[in-house]
């Protein structure tokens, strides 16, 4: 008999982060279990997709016996969840192979599985690795995920790429889905982890995974080696796979979004522009693709789109600080809006230039410094 009791609230915070690196859909039936290894001191789950892995040191209140058993993840996370005790028991009966597991009132028994069965956790040389405030890179995903391909779409461009700018020195994170670009320049960030010259790249899903595991977290341990990444903080390590870095460069399309020049920039109040935007794709019958033309004619936008059904539609709103001179361009609309709603300031930086090149948002804060390109369309 293996026998281990837990507050409630920390054996199921460490369950749910176990359960993020397992994905709801395989073909092996033994990803959706969790290695559990009890010793005298210590407790440790682990849960893996082949693609990532994640091991968590979870502290007990009282036990006995020593041991490892594997089970189902999604059961025993519902158990602790509605638990009504302040503290779960676990007693694992190693001849009948069953997890009995008691709090307040209720009671359960589960089938565990074999052990053997479950996948080999494959040992990390992280003696390389360097402190890393991960909250920082945290912070700013949600202005990057919006851009990226998704995984099924184009699995070259379905992750984020971490790379150094040479020129800067600030460390860069990329996403792109080769119809738009995001670019966040973090300023003063030490990451000088193994391969960041060449760049890295980590998958939407595992840096998904990353966000909610370490979402509390301000500065972990980080490591790479043999193609994969590894991220420890006091309690929690987690091993990710790193995809090919397939990235375009991305440096040439930049244009003149980061020199200093009013010729080629606006200012447009955000809200004025959105709802602008909303007004003019009014009649668009296609959700993925909103072909809208801009022609910034002095202090005035002017929108124009046209619908399948052969409808026109024609929207106008002032620039707070036009161009220095005349510009068009057309884009897909649907992309502006998506950028615009993850901008936090009031006011948005717009840069347009001659040619068929992209329609560029800038922001640039003391944290860092952020560029996203719309690929322009023939209208």
């Amino acid at each position: 008999m293996i026998k281990r009791s837990f507050k409630r609230e920390v054996i199921t915070k460490a369950l749910d982060r176990c359960f993020i690196s397992i994905e709801k859909k395989n073909t092996m039936p033994i990803l959706n279990h969790i290695l559990f290894k009890t010793t005298e001191t210590e407790c440790t789950m682990i849960a893996t997709n082949l693609d990532s892995s994640v091991v968590i040191s979870v502290p007990f209140e009282e036990g006995e016996g020593e041991g490892t058993y594997v089970f189902p993840a999604k059961y025993v996370f519902d158990i602790c969840k509605l638990a009504r005790g302040e503290v779960v028991e676990f007693n694992f009966e190693e001849q009948q192979q069953v997890l009995n597991i008691k709090s307040g009132r209720s009671r359960y028994t589960i089938p565990c599985s074999d052990p053997s069965n479950f996948p080999t956790i494959e040992t990390f040389d992280d003696s390389k690795g360097i402190s890393v405030h991960i909250s920082r890179i945290l912070n700013v995903l949600k202005k990057l995920q919006f851009s990226m391909t998704d995984n099924n779409i184009n699995k070259s461009y379905g992750g984020i790429l971490l790379n150094r700018d040479a020129q800067s020195d600030d460390i860069e994170l990329v996403t792109t889905d080769s119809h738009r670009l995001s670019i966040i320049s973090l300023k003063n960030f030490d990451f000088n982890v193994e391969g960041i010259e060449e760049g890295l790249v980590i998958s939407g899903k595992n840096f998904n995974e990353i966000k909610r595991i370490f979402a509390d977290i301000k500065e972990v341990y980080m490591s790479v080696n043999d193609g994969k990444l590894l991220i420890k903080s006091d309690k929690i390590v987690f091993i990710s796979r790193l995809m090919k870095n397939e990235f375009p460069n991305y440096r040439e399309v930049l244009g003149s979004s980061k020199k200093e020049s009013d010729e080629n920039k606006c200012v447009i109040d955000k809200k004025e522009l959105i709802e602008g935007v909303k007004r003019v794709i009014a009649l668009s019958t296609d959700e993925k693709i909103w072909a809208t033309q801009f022609d910034f004619r002095g202090d005035v936008l002017i929108m124009n789109a046209h619908s399948e059904f052969g409808g026109n539609s024609e929207d106008e709103i002032l620039l707070e600080k036009p161009f220095g001179k005349d510009l068009s361009i057309g884009i897909n609309a649907r992309y502006l809006l998506d950028v615009l709603g993850i901008i936090d300031d009031e006011k948005v930086t717009v840069v347009v230039e001659e040619g068929l090149k992209p329609l560029t948002i800038i922001k640039n804060s003391e944290e860092y410094d952020y560029v996203h390109l719309i690929m322009p369309l023939r209208i």
